[in-house]
């Protein structure tokens, strides 16, 4: 497993190798994108807290079919832990060597068959954050999820462009599924 954006090597969304051309005669081979196995949300950080765990659960559902679909990306699992600043602190600098929480850590790997992903979702720094925004800490912790869904698949935002493309990704895949925008590329929250 790999901490936000590092691969094995190869990264998720090099295309692979041409399929042969298929015999004379016979049918063609329509790809198939297998649904997502499983996609399950531990919340054990929200205890007192107004987390909608089901509804975080069958959108990033949806965002990961669409994910799947357009990145030509099998995705097998998508776990995710929504802990506390305690607990992201200390995966954050184990994993990254950078102190202190952040919002998301993306960690995939690849079982041969599809992408098995695993995040920690920060509920600590959503509930913050969300203070000033008009939206609620399940759609911020939903940002989170498709924010590492997307690194997984080979999203970068680590300089202005990258970040400005990928954010914005975010806001498309939200509003195709019917949520609507959280976080814009000019920086601002929805």
């Amino acid at each position: 497993m790999h901490a936000e954006g590092e691969t094995d090597g190869g990264s998720a969304s090099e295309p692979s190798a041409e399929p042969e051309p298929p015999e004379p005669g016979s049918t063609p081979r329509i790809p198939v994108f297998p649904s997502v196995a499983s996609v399950e949300i531990r919340c054990p950080a929200s205890e007192g807290a107004e987390v909608d765990v089901a509804w975080i659960r069958d959108r990033a559902d949806s965002v990961i079919r669409l994910v799947a679909t357009e990145h030509d990306a099998a995705i097998d699992r998508c776990t995710v832990r929504i802990v506390d600043d305690v607990e992201m602190s200390a995966a954050h600098e184990r994993f990254s060597g950078v102190p202190g929480p952040t919002d998301v850590l993306t960690f995939v790997s690849d079982s041969g068959g599809g992408l098995e992903i695993d995040l920690l979702a920060c509920l600590d720094e959503a509930t913050r954050r969300v203070e000033s925004f008009d939206h609620d800490v399940t759609h911020e912790l939903l940002l989170y999820v498709v924010h590492g869904v997307l690194h997984s698949v080979g999203h970068d935002d680590h300089d202005p462009a990258s970040h400005a493309r990928m954010h914005a990704e975010e806001d498309r895949l939200l509003t195709e599924i019917g949520v609507g925008p959280v976080y814009r590329a000019d920086g601002g929250r929805g």
